[in-house]
């Protein structure tokens, strides 16, 4: 893909609800390196700094943001607001690469950034056809 190719758009199919912990936390891995819709939440960390938290239902996720080009803090402040230090978002992306560095927390890397997220409906993870 070269610069001002049009992205590819991807069909997707659901995956569990993101609340069934343990359903999720089984087709996460499952899918690792394929790509995945997830509906993530972000938590920003003092003003200056990075994302503090980030997960999908209850499970954390080390979220990368390296091949945005535009950093995920300042997608997040595009969709929910300077000033919002939580923002829930639909992230697309592979899951469960292996952190750079010690981690206890699978990394997302996230490829594409979505709308925000209705959080008082019932999310799913999704995964691309």
């Amino acid at each position: 893909m070269r610069k001002g190719d049009p992205e590819p758009v991807h069909e997707f199919e659901p995956g569990p609800v993101v609340t069934d912990t343990k359903a999720l936390t089984t087709w996460l891995e499952a899918n690792r390196g394929k790509r995945l819709r997830l509906p993530v939440v972000l938590e920003r960390g003092e003003l200056g700094q990075g994302l503090e938290r980030s997960r999908v239902g209850a499970v954390e996720l080390h979220v990368t943001d390296l091949a945005l080009g535009v950093p995920l803090s300042e997608r997040m402040a595009q969709k929910c607001g300077r000033e919002a230090t939580r923002c829930a978002l639909w992230l697309e992306g592979r899951y469960g690469e292996k952190p750079p560095f010690p981690s206890d927390r699978p990394q997302y890397e996230v490829l594409k950034v979505g709308e925000v997220v209705d959080e008082t409906v019932e999310l799913k993870g999704e995964r691309a056809k």
